[in-house]
Parts: structure tokens; C-alpha cells; sequence
């Protein structure tokens, strides 16, 4: 390929579209780009060739006999590239393989497979071994190679890691109905320092961040129950055992009263994060679909749902 096609290579779909429309607003359209950019294109295109591809008539751009012995020429190559793109797409859709795929319990039932379900649509060839664990061996079952993407929270932020943020929600101390902080419409995080709390064993995510907004509030915390799943501190919660710190539930607590956190630092951060080596094609697509749509199926998952 010289010189000259290789720059006029990016000027043949203006040129297509116009030949296809008639107007330069209409290609404009089509090309989803500014009318005098597909203006400049155009005379851009015919200095390139050494000969006029339009001419002007009154307010609009005619095609001249060269530009319109070019525009066949222009839609075989349009046509061939799409064709190029069809045939990767079908390659990719009709992937088979597995995916191997590490995960907090708190983000198994709605995160998780919102992803997942996203990237079955469009590679249903595709099966996925889950794993479900605690934050540390989530990020062990990464460097082991057992998984090859991991969800976590907090985000994993180290050497030799990807991390990608997918979603900020705020915190919430979840209290019996009932309770003297139940009616608040926020709480500072030092006043329930007298509290006994309800929390997830060490080495989850979730009493990571209640063991830091503790350590900045200025107590220490009095430890009632130390368990596995945020449904079962919040069923204690409910018994009036003690109170917890937890995400928003979309569904609602039976027996519980969840009051904002005022305090800043009151944020869980949910992320993916896999090793900074080259992946197989089959993970390769998965981390493309997290970066394309991650955030906003994370947030999708993570709605309230009604009904």
C-alpha cells in the first residue's frame, strides 16, 4: 500500500456517505460528526487524489466524475471491512471455554451475575467456575492462577495488578427498629461507639471498613457476633443483639432501620482486578466487556427491584 492510499483510506467512508445521501447535513448523520468536518474531508480527499472529488453548486457539494468513478471503489472497500468486523464478531459469539472468576460473598448475589449474565448473552458457548470467598483468598486465588478475574472490596490497589473501580455506595449502620438512632436521618459513626456490633469475621471486606471507620472515629469496637453473610448480621440486628454497618438493602431488612453514616469515609468501593500478564482471548473479551459496561451493569445490579 503507498503512501497516498493509506491517507485517503479514512476519506472513503465521507465520500460513500455523501454519494449514498446527497447531502452533506444527511452524511454528516450518518458519519455522527460535524457538517464542516465532512466538508474538509471531502477537499481534503480530492488534494490528496490531485483531483476534485466535489464541486460546489450554489449551497450544496456535487459528486465530479472522479468522485464518482471513486465511490465504487469506496464502498468495496466499506463492504469488505464490515464484512472483516462480522466475521470477529462471529468468531468471538461462537467462543467456547472456561472463566474462572473470584468473589466477596456480599457481591454474589447481585454484582456478580449481572456480569455474567451480560457476557452469557453474547457468548453462550461460554461456561463460568465461580468461586466465593473471603477478600484475601479471593486475591490468593489470582496469584495461584485458580481465578482469573477477581471481585473485591475494598479495591485490590498493589504491583502487578489491573484494578478497575466499578462502584462507590455509601455505607449505612443498620440498628433494631425501634433503636434510639433508628428515627435519625444520618449519624455521625462515633455515636454508636457505646454499641455492641454484629460484623463479618476478619478478612472480609465489609470489616475492613467498619474496623477503619472505627479507627477514625477514635473507639474500639465491642464485638457481639462475628459471621459469614451480611442476612444473618442483619437478622441478629433484627433480634436487637446489636447493630452493623452494611450496603443498602434494596430489599429491606424485616425488624431493621437503616440511618446514613454522615462521616466521609462511610463508602464501600466494589471492584475487578486480575494479574498484569496477558490473558487468553476467552478473559480478554470478559475484562473488555468490564471496562466497556462494568460500571453501568454493576449499577444496574445493584438497583432496588420492585415487584
Amino acid at each position: 500500500m503507498d503512501s497516498t492510499t493509506r491517507r485517503v483510506l479514512p476519506m472513503l467512508p465521507v465520500l460513500a456517505a455523501l454519494a449514498e445521501t446527497g447531502q452533506t447535513i444527511a452524511a454528516a448523520d450518518i458519519l455522527q460528526m460535524p457538517q464542516p468536518t465532512v466538508s474538509r474531508a471531502l477537499t481534503r480527499l480530492g488534494k490528496e487524489l490531485g483531483v476534485p472529488v466535489v464541486e460546489r453548486h450554489g449551497r450544496t457539494l456535487r459528486l465530479t466524475p472522479a468522485g464518482e468513478a471513486l465511490v465504487p471503489h469506496a464502498a468495496a472497500v466499506i463492504a469488505s471491512a464490515s464484512a472483516g468486523v462480522e466475521a470477529v464478531r462471529s468468531q468471538v459469539a461462537g467462543a467456547r471455554g472456561t472463566i474462572t472468576l473470584a468473589f466477596q460473598s456480599t457481591l454474589g448475589e447481585r454484582v456478580v451475575p449481572a456480569l455474567v449474565k451480560t457476557f452469557l448473552q453474547e457468548h453462550p458457548g461460554v461456561t463460568f467456575e465461580l468461586i466465593q470467598t473471603s477478600r484475601p483468598r479471593c486475591l490468593a486465588a489470582l496469584d495461584d492462577g485458580t481465578a482469573e478475574v477477581a471481585f473485591v472490596s475494598p479495591l485490590a490497589e498493589r504491583s502487578g495488578l489491573t484494578t478497575l473501580r466499578l462502584h462507590t455506595e455509601p455505607l449505612v449502620l443498620v440498628v433494631p427498629q425501634g433503636h434510639r438512632l433508628a428515627t435519625r436521618p444520618k449519624v455521625a459513626f462515633e455515636e454508636a461507639a457505646s454499641e455492641t456490633f454484629i460484623c463479618m469475621k476478619r478478612g472480609y471486606g465489609m470489616r475492613t471498613y467498619l474496623d477503619d471507620l472505627a479507627t477514625v472515629a477514635g473507639f474500639t469496637l465491642m464485638i457481639g457476633f462475628e459471621g459469614d453473610d451480611l442476612a444473618t448480621l442483619r437478622g441478629l440486628v433484627s433480634a436487637g443483639l446489636g447493630v452493623s454497618v452494611a450496603p443498602r438493602d434494596p430489599h429491606g431488612a424485616p425488624g431493621c432501620a437503616e440511618v446514613p453514616i454522615a462521616d466521609p469515609e462511610a463508602v464501600r468501593h466494589i471492584g475487578a482486578c486480575w494479574l498484569d500478564r496477558p490473558p487468553s482471548a476467552l478473559v480478554a473479551s470478559f475484562q473488555s466487556l468490564l471496562r466497556r459496561r462494568g460500571r453501568r451493569l454493576t449499577e444496574i445490579g445493584l438497583r432496588p427491584h420492585h415487584g
